[in-house]
């Protein structure tokens, strides 16, 4: 949920549970002030309104019988009757002749009526209130009449309205009160939560930023919230996350730069040493016969052909790591190239007493994208593993080539020493070699795979290998499909 939404929402509810709250509060208030108003605990707004009505219903009646009979008020037994039932609504009843009190309930004070008689005018029917010493507001209706005898006779219905107002005045005084206090705690719940959503995602980014300040990248933030704010953690956590692989990824280089200049050392260190010593004979006549000058020369020609071939296989290494090395894709029919490679490694695989074969499983035209050269070195470097390897009588090398809908897989099998499972994993790191004294004896560089494994990628593929400690190993590869051709000279490119 966006800020922008929780803030309307908190804006609504800032508005729909006040007026909310004011309803119930309404109906609580309602019945709480009419007990402290001085009505029955049972007397609702209904009831009132019933009790109002009947004292105006008496009114009526009284003010008929004046009609009718109105000599009939000068009956002090029908006046006290009249009074008794006014009574018991909380009302009274004046006759006033002539201006002069005839009768006058006894709530009634008399002489705040009397001042009330002079100050008034009794023509015409009218509605007047007087506030008595004990706080009551009487208010009363007036029927004036002629007696039989000619006077001026005037009738009061008296009622208390001081229930009324001290409820009216209670109920507002305790409502102002109150929904102040609800909108005061509703508006501090909402800004509290709503802050809550914003300020603790931007406390766990300060967090975060002091930590980085402080070279630590080894933390986490989590944040879920949805808006703009938790957006920023979650992004601020990716970066936290890359920028510690970064500096993982730049140790591990560092490390494997170190190991680098370790194994170049090694690997030119001992064709030097061994070079040096064979010239050192030579010069102090040690190879004193014409057969031992010979075997130095050679020994001397082949550590540094060994060198030569390290050196290159390290300039090719490191400009490929560069990204250096250019790569001449073209569409090679691939059951040709292999072929030709079949025949210009057959002989000296025969010289050492390995036979190799092939086999297809896709139409003998398809064709790969690939960088003839670039190839070639793969799979030399992947034949020259398996000679290095091999500790069979009867060597064996098969390639199978498999179609795989869009790529084709190229599998180069022998029934070499084969790999330990625990150092198959690394094969295709440089410098790698299961032997942990680096013995050099079987020859190179330790770049065979992991250049193959780089050509490899540049070719959009993947490379792996299986293997069975004792009975061989398999190098496997992907090339992508892209198309079919009959012409030999595609794979001559």
């Amino acid at each position: 949920m966006s800020i922008r939404i929780k803030l309307l929402l908190s804006n609504i509810l800032m508005i729909v549970v006040p007026l909310f709250s004011a309803l119930i509060l309404v109906v609580i208030l309602i019945g709480v002030n009419f007990e402290r108003a001085g009505f029955e605990h049972h007397e609702t707004g209904d009831q009132f309104d019933k009790v109002a009505q009947d004292i105006f219903k008496e009114f009526i009646t009284i003010s008929n019988d004046t009609l009718n009979n109105p000599d009939k008020l000068k009956d002090l037994t029908y006046l006290k009757g009249v009074d008794s039932k006014l009574k018991s609504l909380n009302s009274g009843i004046g006759f006033v002749i002539n201006k002069k009190i005839y009768y006058l309930s006894e709530k009634i004070d008399r002489h705040k009526f009397e001042e009330e008689l002079g100050q008034a005018s009794l023509s015409g029917d009218a509605g007047h209130k007087a506030r008595h010493d004990n706080g009551e507001d009487i208010q009363y209706f007036i029927h004036n009449f002629q007696l039989s005898s000619g006077e001026n006779g005037s009738l009061y219905i008296f009622f208390d309205i001081s229930p009324i107002r001290k409820f009216v005045k209670n109920f507002m005084s305790d409502f102002m009160g109150y929904f102040l206090l609800i909108i005061l705690i509703t508006n501090g719940i909402l800004t509290f939560i709503v802050s809550q959503s914003i300020i603790k995602p931007l406390k766990k980014l300060k967090y975060g930023a002091e930590q980085i300040k402080e070279g630590n990248l080894y933390f986490e933030i989590h944040e879920k919230s949805g808006d703009e704010v938790g957006a920023v953690c979650r992004a601020f956590e990716e970066m936290r996350q890359r920028l510690k692989d970064a500096l993982e990824q730049q140790l591990k280089y560092d490390e494997e730069r170190n190991e680098f200049m370790a194994s170049i050392t090694h690997d030119l260190k001992t064709p030097i040493t061994s070079i040096k010593g064979h010239i050192e004979g030579l010069r102090d006549g040690i190879a004193d016969t014409p057969e031992k000058n010979e075997k130095y020369l050679d020994i001397i020609y082949k550590k540094a052909v060994d060198m030569d071939r390290l050196i290159n296989d390290l300039t090719f290494f490191s400009n490929q790591t560069l990204k250096k090395v250019p790569f001449n894709f073209a569409k090679v029919n691939l059951k040709y190239f292999i072929e030709d490679m079949i025949d210009e490694y057959q002989i000296e695989l025969e010289k050492l007493g390995i036979s190799i074969a092939s086999s297809y499983d896709l139409d003998h035209n398809t064709m790969v994208k690939a960088d003839v050269e670039k190839l070639k070195r793969v799979i030399a470097n992947i034949f020259e593993n398996s000679i290095k390897y091999m500790d069979k009588e009867k060597g064996h090398i098969k390639i199978d080539v498999q179609d795989r809908g869009g790529k084709v897989l190229i599998g180069i099998h022998d029934n070499g020493e084969g790999i330990k499972a625990e150092n198959l994993p690394n094969i295709f790191t440089r410098f790698y070699r299961a032997d942990a004294s680096r013995n050099t004896s079987k020859g190179g560089s330790g770049l065979g795979l992991a250049i193959a494994s780089q050509i490899i990628d540049e070719h959009g593929g993947q490379i792996w290998a299986e293997s069975e400690f004792g009975k061989g190993t398999c190098i496997y590869f992907e090339l992508e499909k892209i198309g079919e051709g009959n012409e030999k000279k595609d794979s001559d490119n």
